[in-house]
């Protein structure tokens, strides 16, 4: 990648309704994509996701319900090539594992960007995991350089965990870089819950 990309993931569930607070933790990374899990997903999901991406000073790209609930925000420089939203086996009718992935271009530069959640015990996640990697192989075939943020994956040592760091230096806790992209920074942000926020900034 010949060019820097700055990357934010955040869990918005430890925000609730507040989504100004989000929103302005969000805005104030910088970054030029975001993946945001526990996003809007039940009653008007698709304009409320817009509000969020609005008053982050981000569009969306792809996500919300169809997904999981997880979503991929970007600037207007970033140019999306091909997105798509799906479901993974496990959850219940109201939450979901799934996964927000696109094909995107910055600056001349493309990768391959995902925002997902795993659900469940060890066994659905790590099953989770593999239908996350079949969707991106089948989405985007030839192996482009992927940088996948997973919740639920986030434990270091285990079976789901090690599935997706395959190939990928694990970060942070959940986000997974291709081995091809090196890493300038890596730094949890201020936010609400446990989670925080996770700036990624790939060098160029």
């Amino acid at each position: 990648m010949p060019t820097s990309l700055r990357l934010v993931s955040i869990d918005a569930r430890p925000f609730g309704r507040d989504r100004a607070a989000l929103a302005k933790v969000i805005a104030d990374a910088g970054a030029d994509v975001a993946c945001v899990h526990g996003g809007p997903h039940l009653l008007r999901w698709r304009s409320l996701s817009a509000a969020l991406g609005r008053r982050a000073g981000l569009v969306v790209v792809t996500g919300g319900r169809s997904a999981g609930a997880n979503l991929v925000l970007s600037t207007l420089a970033v140019d999306v090539l091909v997105v798509r939203d799906v479901l993974l086996t496990g959850g219940t009718r109201f939450t979901r594992p799934g996964a927000a992935l696109a094909a995107l271009r910055l600056r001349g530069s493309e990768f391959f960007l995902v925002s997902a959640t795993l659900l469940g015990n060890a066994a659905e996640r790590l099953a989770q995991a593999g239908e996350l990697q079949t969707a991106i192989e089948r989405l985007v075939p030839g192996h482009p350089a992927t940088v996948i943020s997973a919740e639920g994956a986030d434990r270091p040592g285990t079976a789901a965990w090690q599935s997706l760091v395959q190939n990928r230096v694990g970060l942070a806790g959940r986000i997974f870089v291709d081995g091809r992209l090196a890493v300038a920074d890596a730094a949890h942000l201020s936010g609400r819950g446990p989670a925080g926020a996770v700036l990624i900034t790939l060098a160029g």
